[in-house]
Order: structure tokens, then C-alpha cells, then sequence
């Protein structure tokens, strides 16, 4: 019997594939992992500036607060701290300059740094008075601020060697407020010895130190007041050297550039150079200029 065959029998058999060949596969994975590595700096470099700029907004909150304390104040400062002895050696919470602002600006959260890293967390930060029980005890309640220092040598340093006398600085003396630091990122000190981490044990977390230890303003309230600041006299964790073992020194957590709070009111990125600046005679000592009220390098 003789068959006919159609068109139908006469076309080749198709078969379809329904996905990826191994190769094409691997093709597609490379070319996302070679995207991803081009967008993924970017985007580390996007939260770093969004967090730079949180940042500078507490720090703007923070100089709003510190005005309406000095306005309500006499036109004066507060202390950085208060006395261990008038506080915790009495079973009260410790107080300080974050503590005194607090009725003025009551937002916890800007008083807190959001560059601060999660290792730097610990030991960066301290209480809130008001969130601690007699004892003092922290418990789940109590909140905490850290990564802002304050510019207590010439604006507010409470303690009192030998009965001198609290340092505190009237708006009225500070000819420059637009270049006056008021409270800014920090690292803290290391205790007074360089292998410690920054802010070992607190040190000196909630302060920063000019990069010349002042006497004539900024240690009156705790240092002797002799023409040069002498050994343990300088700094926050005393010291004449200026080593960061002893002093509080600016933290520059803002792509690279310290975030600060000027006594004007305003805030703004300096790079820490400019912080620790040199006296432009070319003699290459560092100068307070940005800190000691006057915006003058050859002062203290």
C-alpha cells in the first residue's frame, strides 16, 4: 500500500529548550557580580553622606539647645561634668553637659552620633542622668549619648583642684562665635596610655581637647594657673604633650571630616587639620584658633 506524505512529515523535528545552558548561566551570575561591585561604592559612599548629614542636623539641634541653656543662664556655659563626689559617691547619677542641655532639647536621639560603630558603641557612650536609678544603677530604661564632645576648656569645665574655682565661659567673651567650636565628634582618650582603644574605660568620651592644652581660658577650672600648663595639667587625662593618650582628640567619622557644632548656632565639616591647624608664621606649632573664642592662632 502506498502512503503519501504531507508537508506535516516532511519538516525536521524542533526541540525547545526551556532555560539556561550552564555557560549562559555563569555569563549573567558574572556580569550581576560585576554590577553589583561598580553600584556597591556608591552606595557605601550614599549612607556614608546620609549619615554625615543626620549627623550635622543633631549636631545643629544640639547648638539650639546650648543657646537656650546660656540665654536662661546669665549668659553663661555650663560644666562638662559634674563632681564624682557630689554624685556617684553619694549613690546619685553622674550629670553632664548632655545632661544640663537635655531640659532645653529633649530629643535623646540627637545626642547620639550615627557614625558611631557598633565596636565603638561601648565605650563611646554614657548615660543619661535622668534614664539612671539611685545607686547609680542603668537598667532597661536608661538611654544613652556618645560620640559628641564638648569644648569644656573654654566654654564650661566644672572641675575644682585644690578649691579653684568652675570655669565658665560667658557668650558675651566669645568675639568669634561663627569659628568657635561648642561640641563636635570625638574620639575620646585613651586613659592616659597610647596601647589603650579610644575611650577605654569612658575616657573622656563626652569632651574634646584643643591641640594646645590652654591655660589663660580654657583651664582655669581645673588647672594650675601658671603660664604654661606643666605635667598632668593639659588635658582631659592630664599630660603636656598632646598625645592622644591623654587628649580628647576630634574624630573625623564624616567621609573623612569632623562634624561640629559652632557657638553661632550653626554646624559644619572641618577636616581635622584644620582643627589642629598650624600658626601661619610658618613656625608649625599648633593652635587653638578654632577653639579659644577669638579665632586668633597665636592665643591659647
Amino acid at each position: 500500500m502506498k502512503t503519501h506524505c504531507t508537508d506535516y512529515c516532511s519538516r525536521p523535528t524542533v526541540v525547545r529548550r526551556s532555560g539556561f545552558t550552564l555557560i549562559e548561566l555563569l555569563v549573567v551570575i558574572a556580569i550581576i557580580g560585576i554590577l553589583a561591585g561598580m553600584l556597591l561604592p556608591a552606595m557605601n559612599r550614599a549612607k556614608a553622606t546620609a549619615k554625615s548629614i543626620a549627623s550635622l542636623s543633631n549636631l545643629r539641634q544640639l547648638a539650639l539647645g546650648l543657646q537656650l541653656y546660656v540665654d536662661d543662664h546669665a549668659d553663661r556655659y555650663p560644666g562638662h561634668s559634674s563632681l564624682a563626689s557630689e554624685t556617684t559617691a553619694l549613690g546619685k547619677p553622674r550629670t553632664r553637659w548632655a545632661d544640663y542641655l537635655y531640659p532645653y532639647m529633649q530629643n535623646e536621639a540627637v545626642y547620639l552620633s550615627p557614625n558611631l560603630t557598633r565596636d565603638e558603641r561601648p565605650r563611646m557612650t554614657k548615660p543619661f542622668a535622668h534614664t539612671v536609678a539611685d545607686g547609680p544603677v542603668e537598667t532597661a530604661q536608661t538611654r544613652y549619648y556618645g560620640g559628641y564632645g564638648y569644648n569644656y576648656q573654654y566654654l564650661g569645665n566644672n572641675r575644682q583642684p585644690g578649691g579653684v574655682a568652675p570655669f565658665h565661659a560667658r557668650g558675651s567673651s566669645l568675639r568669634a562665635p561663627s569659628q568657635t567650636l561648642s561640641i563636635g565628634d570625638t574620639k575620646g582618650a585613651r586613659l592616659g596610655n597610647p596601647a589603650h582603644d579610644y575611650g577605654h574605660e569612658g575616657s573622656a568620651v563626652y569632651v574634646l581637647d584643643p591641640p594646645r592644652g590652654s591655660v589663660m581660658l580654657g583651664s582655669q577650672g581645673s588647672r594650675r594657673s601658671s603660664a604654661e600648663p606643666g605635667d598632668g595639667n593639659a588635658y582631659y587625662e592630664g599630660g603636656s604633650d598632646g598625645s592622644d593618650a591623654h587628649r580628647a582628640t576630634p574624630a573625623a567619622r564624616n567621609n573623612g571630616r569632623v562634624n561640629l557644632a559652632l557657638v553661632d548656632g550653626h554646624a559644619e565639616s572641618l577636616k581635622v587639620e584644620a582643627l589642629d591647624g598650624r600658626n601661619p608664621s610658618g613656625s608649625g606649632q599648633p593652635h587653638n584658633a578654632w577653639w579659644n573664642g577669638v579665632f586668633d592662632p597665636t592665643q591659647r
